[in-house]
């Protein structure tokens, strides 16, 4: 497959899995999804990393409050829901600036 560097100032991965730090270069400025809802600063422009559905509430609690938001996924949103519901919902999303 094709592969593409990106970079970001703030990057949130929502695997849906229980959150761990990054063990690669540059993992220590990324934040978790437990993180998003604690922090002390705004969190400003942000990638989320992930079409899970805590990925997705993590985008669009940030879009909500007026944040540039962008979601970064791989191949399909909510893999293993109904997908015609997850494409109206990832067409929800992009309508309301995610």
């Amino acid at each position: 497959g094709r592969t593409e560097d990106r970079t970001a100032r703030r990057v949130i991965i929502a695997t849906g899995g229980r959150p761990r730090p990054l063990g690669i270069p540059g993992g220590e400025h990324a934040i978790d999804s437990d993180d998003i809802f604690t922090l002390d600063h705004d969190p400003g422009k942000t990638l989320v990393i992930g079409a899970s559905y805590v990925a997705l509430e993590c985008a669009g609690f940030l879009t909500g409050t007026g944040h540039d938001t962008t979601v970064m996924v791989r191949s399909i949103f909510l893999r293993g829901f109904d997908q015609s519901i997850a494409n109206m919902i990832a067409a929800n999303m992009q309508d309301h600036g995610t």
